[in-house]
């Protein structure tokens, strides 16, 4: 059973921490579940803390074995032990792999918008920043291949950041374009990155399809690099425990020798705990949970085309966070993210954070209890009205 009664005002995290200066304010932003981690989880936490010790440990065979057998079952990707590399979360394995298999100077391209952190981890290693908008399509992005193409033609693009399901937008890529991606990619010899935190928060109505499933072939496993995460459908952030999976064996060679020189696999004990038990007992729990996100995510959709069509959402294919767009009203980000605190006293993601192509947009988290989803429509919808008349 999934326990959706959870308060967390009173806790040091990030997303209810803008409640301390406002406590009328609802937050809907980060991207982690006001739902409880699962209870077969923290019980198995609790048994290590139990044993009095928390010292070095190792990743063991049954916690390679968990991923292998979820990567297979679940997304139809074959791996070996050999081809993971443990790191503590996907942005330091993405910031670990942009420094070791690019050079400075070299170019990645980021879809926008995007995971605001991309930004940061291709500045900040001193690479250049390629942002490549998306199109929106009767109302969703969709990737313009033939402009991706003359982009990688172009630039010096060395890598690409594919986040599927997308972060903010909620899009699953499709099979056809992951295959194209890979194809102009590996013709213009780029690397491909692939972002797959989201893709267990999968609905009934589209499975996504992993950059490195046996479905992709054998070519497209060997220019890419998957980057995964127990933690955003196990609600796990907290724990610091993510994988790289690399099947080209000179790639695998660079990183396992650098993982071996910065120590980076010496991960958080709970985290290992926690990753493999999610894996190995995790299935009926995730699956109740995304009947529930998917009921959410109906509810949400379908209130705001009918008692908010000023505000146009994006539909969340995946992923718990919908993408709003509010340039109906004509206000200023810096004015929008104002009058929803103030009008509607609530808290969304400034969709200006993830990019340029994000102005007059907000993202949404529907990972909550149905009545707290409900309560933050109808300040939406009160934001709305008050906006309206003025």
């Amino acid at each position: 059973m999934i326990d959706t009664n959870v308060n967390r005002r009173q806790d040091n995290n990030v997303k209810w921490s803008v409640t301390k200066d406002d406590d009328q304010l609802l937050p809907m932003t980060v991207a982690d579940m006001d739902i409880a981690t699962p209870q077969f989880i923290r019980e198995a936490m609790q048994r290590v803390l139990d044993k009095k010790v928390l010292g070095y440990t190792m990743p063991s065979t049954a916690f390679y074995n968990a991923i292998i057998h979820w990567q297979k079952t679940y997304h139809n990707v074959s791996l070996k032990r050999d081809q993971l590399i443990i790191v503590p979360s996907v942005a330091v394995g993405l910031s670990f792999v942009i420094r070791h298999l690019t050079q400075v100077d070299d170019g990645i391209i980021v879809m926008s918008p995007y995971y605001p952190p991309y930004r940061q981890l291709v500045i900040d290693n001193q690479r250049q920043f390629i942002e490549f908008p998306l199109v929106q399509r009767e109302g969703q992005y969709v990737i313009d291949l033939d402009r991706l193409d003359q982009v990688m033609a172009e630039s010096n693009a060395k890598a690409i950041i594919v986040c599927n399901p997308h972060n903010p937008g909620g899009c699953v890529w499709t099979t056809s374009e992951l295959q194209r991606i890979q194809d102009i990619a590996n013709a213009h010899n780029v690397l491909v990155l692939a972002d797959e935190i989201h893709d267990d928060v999968a609905f009934s109505d589209n499975l996504p399809v992993s950059m490195m499933s046996d479905l992709m072939g054998e070519e497209a496993s060997d220019q890419t690099i998957l980057l995964k995460s127990a933690t955003k459908a196990f609600n796990l952030a907290g724990i610091k425990c993510a994988f790289l999976a690399v099947k080209n064996p000179k790639l695998l060679s660079i990183l396992k020798q650098a993982a071996a020189a910065e120590a980076i696999e010496e991960v958080n004990t709970l985290g290992l705990v926690a990753t493999r038990v999610a894996y190995e007992q995790g299935a009926d729990w995730l699956a109740e949970v995304n009947a529930y996100l998917e009921a959410n995510r109906n509810f949400a959709y379908e209130y705001l085309r009918e008692e908010v069509p000023m505000i146009r959402p994006m539909y969340p294919e995946g992923t718990y966070l919908m993408w709003l767009d509010f340039m109906a009203y004509g206000l200023t980000d810096t004015e929008l993210d104002q009058k929803l605190r103030e009008l509607g006293h609530i808290c969304l993601n400034p969709g200006i954070d993830y990019g340029k192509t994000g102005s007059g947009f907000m993202r949404l988290n529907f990972a909550v209890d149905r009545a707290v989803l409900t309560d933050a429509l109808k300040r939406l919808k009160t934001f709305d009205q008050a906006v309206r008349k003025k």
